[in-house]
């Protein structure tokens, strides 16, 4: 027996295909090659881009030298202060004066004193005191054990004039305090710087929290910088680099530095005009050539495969399936312009098409007068059977005992069903199978013909659902119709006025199963529906021997006045293989 025919994923073709494989083979072949290319390209690449980046970092280190001058100087200063301050510290005027004196000494400095806890300013270069707040961020700013930079000291100061740097002062080894010095935001500004000839486009100064201290230049996107990444507001951080938009939407590079460690820092804004950061350079990943390259080459390949060998394959595909469906040959493409390997597969196609057709039609034409002469049997049968029955019927005629025509009468009916049976079979499409309904409707038609005889008016009623019935089934189950319509009807009652009926149905339970069902009228002395012991008559013999056949059971219901006989049985689909005797 030959093996079963492999059955392959069909979820991803493409992947099973000739030029995929064939492209997957060169790619691999490639591969290192690919790869080194990469990794030259990609180093060229990084180099140049940290070449550039270093060149705007040391602008910017230029830019922001005199600003970092001027920081310097003022942390200086305010330590300085934060030294001295416990000399006068027991003295409010003194300590004033004292302040006073420093602010003039430096015209850089707007203001200068000492901010405790509780933000009563008593000791400052101003001549009355005051109070800033609110008490409890006050009170955290001035316990800070690290110094900081704020935009502004009291409430309803300008943020752009001036600037407050805050020295811690201890005591002890603990925070009383800090020294507040307002510097104008101006004169980070006026200190040259060591470089000033490529200044940048915008310059921003923010403190350790993001708050914008200064800007030169183009205004910022936003009204503080984000710190969300603050990395680069660690000691010792290295400076950061990164593209973004200005306040206008242009593209910018932004550097940024640090001018005093956990204090101040700088953003410096340099236009993308030249080098790899150029703007207007359009920048290709460093694989980009190497990967061209590569696909370039895998495309060739494909188109050469697909050429070459697949597109002659698909077309001699194509005939195959041709010729399966409705089996026609259509004539092969460019057949001349095939490699000699497909032309020789393209030939023996073609031979193996023609064997196949004279093959088909020496089997049809068996086929054809096997099935004429299994209908010709199946006639004849009906026709023996005919016969047969019309040989009893005149036996019935001229039979001399009731009892002898009854018989013979029984014996007639079986005869004429399993003629029925045969005329069905050589009349339906699929000699192997017949409809159950018309067969249904004629056995039982000719039950209700010898009920209307004995018992006219009677009710008679037929439900069944339509399936198909192999010969094996078909004929126990006629027979058994037959059977237990006869039955019924003899034991029906014949005193005027009763109210006899005969009801079939056969309908389909579950899948693969059926039931038949007869009920039936019956007299009350009948010796079934009163609980006495059936007959042993050859009758019941019979519908006990259908129901093995069908490999059914036989269940009875009696009531006062009627009786029921159901069977349940399994639908055969498969046809037996036939015996060869």
């Amino acid at each position: 027996m030959p093996a079963a025919a492999e059955v392959r994923d069909e979820r991803w073709p493409f992947l099973q295909s000739l030029p995929f494989r064939v492209v997957a083979f060169l790619s691999l072949a490639l591969l290192p090659i690919g790869l080194l290319a990469i990794w030259q390209t990609q180093n060229l690449d990084e180099t140049l881009r940290a070449r550039t980046t270093l060149s705007l970092i040391a602008l910017t280190e230029l830019s922001i030298s005199g600003e970092r001058q001027t920081l310097q100087r003022a942390v200086g200063a305010a330590t300085g202060q934060a030294v001295t301050y416990a000399l006068t510290s027991a003295d409010p005027k003194a300590c004033s004066d004292a302040f006073r004196a420093f602010r003039d000494a430096d015209r850089s400095i707007r203001f200068a004193g000492f901010l405790p806890p509780n933000g009563v300013i008593n000791c400052s270069s101003e001549t009355t005191p005051f109070t800033v707040g609110p008490p409890d961020a006050v009170s955290a700013l001035a316990l800070s054990p690290d110094p900081a930079l704020i935009p502004r000291l009291r409430e309803g100061e300008a943020s752009a004039d001036s600037v407050t740097l805050l020295q811690p002062v201890s005591q002890d080894g603990a925070i009383v305090g800090q020294i507040a010095m307002a510097l104008p935001v101006n004169t980070l500004s006026q200190m040259p710087d060591i470089d000033n000839t490529e200044p940048p486009l915008s310059l921003v100064i923010f403190n350790y929290d993001g708050d914008i201290i200064a800007v030169q230049g183009e205004e910022p996107a936003s009204s503080t910088v984000d710190i969300s990444d603050g990395s680069f507001l660690q000691q010792g951080a290295q400076p950061r680099t990164f593209l973004a938009k200005n306040a206008d939407g242009e593209s910018r590079i932004f550097v940024v530095l640090t001018i005093v460690p956990g204090l101040a820092y700088a953003m410096a804004g340099w236009a993308p005009t030249e080098g790899f950061l150029a703007d207007n350079v359009v920048a290709l990943p460093s694989f980009f050539l190497p990967a061209l390259m590569w696909l370039a080459s895998l495309l060739v390949a494909y188109f050469a495969v697909h050429r070459l060998v697949v597109s002659p394959v698909q077309d001699l595909r194509g005939r195959m399936r041709k010729f399966a469906s409705d089996r026609s040959l259509p004539k092969a493409k460019n057949s001349e312009m095939l490699p000699q390997e497909l032309f020789d597969l393209e030939q023996t196609f073609v031979n193996m098409a023609y064997d196949l057709i004279d093959d088909e039609a020496r089997m049809e034409n068996n086929l054809r007068e096997k099935n004429v002469l299994l209908k010709e049997v199946h006639h004849r049968v009906k026709n023996n059977l005919q016969m047969i029955s019309s040989i009893m019927n005149m036996q019935i005629r001229t039979a001399t005992t009731q009892e002898s025509r009854h018989a013979l009468k029984r014996l007639q009916d079986r005869v004429l069903g399993l003629a029925t049976v045969h005329r069905y079979l050589y009349q339906s499409k699929d000699l192997a199978r017949t409809d159950a309904a018309p067969l249904m409707a004629d056995i039982c038609g000719t039950v209700f013909t010898n009920l209307e005889e004995s018992y006219p008016g009677a009710d008679n009623k037929l439900e069944v659902d339509n399936f198909s019935l192999i010969p094996d089934q078909a004929v126990p189950l006629a027979l058994l119709i037959g059977e237990v319509g006869t039955n019924a009807i003899s034991h029906m009652s014949g005193a005027p006025g009763a109210k006899n009926f005969l009801h079939f149905s056969l309908r389909i339970i579950s899948p693969g199963m059926a039931q038949f069902r007869c009920r039936n009228s019956a007299r009350k002395d009948n010796p079934v529906a009163a609980g006495n012991k059936p007959d042993k008559g050859v009758g019941r013999q019979l519908i006990r021997a259908f129901s093995m056949q069908l490999g059914g059971k036989l269940e009875t219901l009696d009531t006062e006045d009627a009786h029921t006989i159901s069977m349940e049985f399994p639908i055969t689909t498969v046809i037996p293989d036939a015996l060869d005797y």
